[in-house]
């Protein structure tokens, strides 16, 4: 899902065929781990890709609150900050969870409303890839 490891299996299906054996491991992706963290319903979710880089980009997260169940969608370190300045504006009382480094050596999460996560992960790292989940519109904890 939004992977580049999508592609080589293509590669590898178009030259060997498809009889070629291509096993899945846990967590090959990083919106199920994040999800599998994040403590929000998972039976439905939105998954999004990543943000566009500039045009479209504030119609993303103007749109983001019209969608009512669980939204997850991927976010560099360069814009990560961005994002989250967004989601303060278009979704504050929403509950988010951002996955820094998932399944590596320093992956951390940070929870709460747009505006507190935002603050934690400043006083952290903006380093890191990110996966934010937002809750479904009505959660509450």
């Amino acid at each position: 899902i939004s992977d580049p490891g999508g592609k080589l299996v293509e590669m590898l299906l178009n030259e060997f065929g498809d009889e070629l054996s291509i096993i899945s491991i846990p967590g090959p992706s990083a919106v199920i781990s994040a999800l599998s963290v994040s403590g929000f319903p998972a039976d439905k979710f939105t998954f999004l890709g990543f943000p566009p880089h500039k045009k479209g980009r504030q119609t993303f997260f103007s749109h983001l609150d019209n969608l009512e169940g669980t939204i997850v969608f991927y976010e560099s370190k360069h814009r990560i900050e961005k994002a989250l300045e967004s989601l303060q504006k278009t979704c504050p009382n929403r509950h988010i969870m951002v996955a820094r480094e998932l399944t590596k050596m320093h992956e951390h999460t940070y929870r709460g409303l747009p505006k507190a996560v935002t603050e934690k992960l400043k006083a952290d790292s903006l380093n890191g890839e990110f996966v934010v989940v937002l809750a479904p519109k009505n959660y509450v904890r």
